[in-house]
């Protein structure tokens, strides 16, 4: 077990917000030495009305093989991985659990933990304390004794490896935009008995042609941090914009539930 962070024992409030997260506290022996961990059984219902979610660099090698991966915008190009076409509804998301064939996102396997920053600037860690996962007897405290315990500091620890792509990420993104290389594009399908395209999802992604173009200086540069082969991962990904709108009309074909609500 180890000690509490400082900016959890002086209980500093929370900036920004957390992307799935509808009640996150700075996770302290005060306010949670009664709660910690029992693992549900629908561990990804909280996801299953989302059609992206966040992804850190790291990750497109295992997730160019199922999903399309975007950039949030040409503002703020940070990547996602589609999940849901049309409409709110996670496609890889049945009764609360992820296809076992897939990979999940690191984001989500942080749930319901996650990293932030508090109002000096100190790293802290935070719980969703309406995650249905947090429960008073729970199988995995958080605490004992008024210190983290190795289950709680397990996940802390993996929580601080995903902060650390996410940071090495934007890097990534800024180098994007940098060398002019994102761009607004389309997706378009034909609904069934039409003739006309229509827009299945307007995105950001990487200009193949800008990359191509790029001099050898900039592309040895992003070669050697390894933002090269990120960026051809992200732009074959776009073949999964046809797998998803397959996996949509098998859902809709065996009539599958609405999603369910969060917890």
């Amino acid at each position: 077990m180890t000690d509490v962070p400082e900016a959890q024992r002086t209980g500093q409030a929370l900036s920004g917000r957390l992307f799935l997260y509808r009640q996150p506290e700075l996770l302290t022996p005060e306010d949670h030495s009664t709660l910690g961990v029992t693992p549900s059984e629908r561990p990804y219902a909280h996801a299953s009305a989302v059609r992206a979610i966040p992804l850190t660099m790291t990750e497109f090698s295992s997730a160019q093989r199922h999903y399309p991966i975007v950039f949030a915008s040409l503002e703020d190009p940070y990547p996602l991985a589609v999940v849901g076409v049309l409409k709110d509804e996670n496609l890889f998301v049945d009764d609360g659990i992820w296809d076992p064939a897939c990979y999940v996102p690191s984001y989500l396997r942080c749930y319901p933990f996650a990293v932030a920053t508090a109002r000096e600037g100190q790293v802290a860690v935070v719980v969703d304390r309406a995650a249905a996962q947090v429960t008073e007897n729970p199988q995995y405290p958080f605490f004992a004794d008024g210190k983290i315990t190795k289950e709680t500091e397990s996940m802390m620890r993996f929580c601080g490896q995903y902060e650390a792509e996410r940071a090495r990420t934007s890097e990534f993104c800024k180098k994007l935009a940098e060398l002019n290389l994102l761009t607004a594009q389309h997706a378009t399908y034909t609904p069934d008995g039409e003739k006309e395209e229509q827009t299945l999802a307007s995105y950001v992604s990487i200009d193949s042609a800008r990359l191509t173009e790029l001099d050898a200086q900039a592309l040895q540069q992003m070669h050697k941090s390894g933002q090269l082969s990120a960026a051809y991962m992200q732009l074959y990904s776009m073949q999964n914009w046809r797998e998803l709108m397959v996996r949509r009309g098998r859902r809709r074909h065996r009539g599958a539930p609405a999603p369910a609500e969060n917890g």
